[in-house]
């Protein structure tokens, strides 16, 4: 099989991750903040400057992929991508999923990092599991005989605590971190473990009655995002940790995808 080094980027709502694979394994990963103003040109200057820091030139890259859950940054990463490496783009959504099938009456309506969670789950050979992606929003997405069946929209640990901190007058942000008890001794305390174990048992109740409605107990769950790493110590429903995850899914529909490409778009 002919080597392949794949450039992956997942625009997220907070940050965008950027992946460099050589074959099937991760050689770089890097994280931006997202700026929905971005313009093509700032980006095209963030790529230049990452590709000088790998130590790889534009030709090497043998394919690219971009999932985008901010809609008007699409345009100038495409714009600044092509300009860069003058090749194909191939972007996640549902009319570029590899043929995953969608249990949505609208399938263009489900989130390209929700399919590339899935997608991934598929490309390690499992035809059932559940996603739980943890970031700006928690995501709950659940592959069902080797299609995606739906799943949950949560919001995440730190939009909780940015929604508290911001609807709630004499209450300031604080570090979120774990306490040692339920019973808080004081404010800042009683808003971590709100949060923090709060999220823990709905996490574990999502699950188990996703479980349940599926009619399925054992099946793999699989933990990614910013916050899944701090949570997996205190709960025994997550298998493991894929802190990847996202960005595997759009390195397989970049190297398998249907030609799906944004290449003419502007600005």
């Amino acid at each position: 099989m002919k080597s392949t080094l794949v450039l992956t980027i997942d625009i997220g709502n907070s940050q965008t991750a950027i992946g460099v694979y050589k074959n099937a394994k991760i050689e770089a990963s890097y994280r931006l903040t997202t700026n929905d103003k971005t313009t093509s040109d700032e980006i095209f200057f963030r790529i230049n400057d990452l590709a000088k820091h790998f130590g790889r030139k534009s030709k090497e890259i043998t394919h690219i992929g971009l999932s985008s859950v901010v809609p008007q940054l699409v345009r100038p990463w495409i714009k600044a991508l092509n300009a860069y490496f003058n090749k194909q783009i191939q972007i996640v959504s549902a009319k570029n999923c590899l043929d995953l099938p969608i249990a949505y009456p609208r399938p263009g309506s489900v989130g390209p990092d929700r399919l590339s969670n899935v997608i991934a789950l598929r490309s390690l050979g499992l035809s059932n599991g559940i996603v739980v992606d943890m970031g700006t929003a928690t995501t709950f997405d659940v592959l069902h005989n080797g299609g995606f069946a739906g799943g949950l929209i949560v919001p995440g640990i730190s939009t909780s605590m940015d929604t508290l901190t911001e609807k709630a007058a004499m209450l300031l942000p604080v570090p979120i971190k774990w306490t040692n008890r339920f019973v808080a001794k004081n404010t800042a305390d009683a808003m971590r473990a709100g949060i923090l174990y709060g999220f823990l048992g709905q996490l574990d109740f999502l699950v188990n009655s996703i479980k349940k409605e599926i009619g399925m107990e054992d099946i793999p769950v699989i933990a990614t995002g910013g916050w899944g790493r701090m949570l997996l110590k205190r709960t025994s429903i997550v298998r493991r940790y894929d802190p990847y995850l996202t960005l595997e899914g759009i390195r397989q529909v970049a190297i398998h995808g249907n030609g799906f490409n944004n290449s003419e778009m502007e600005e």
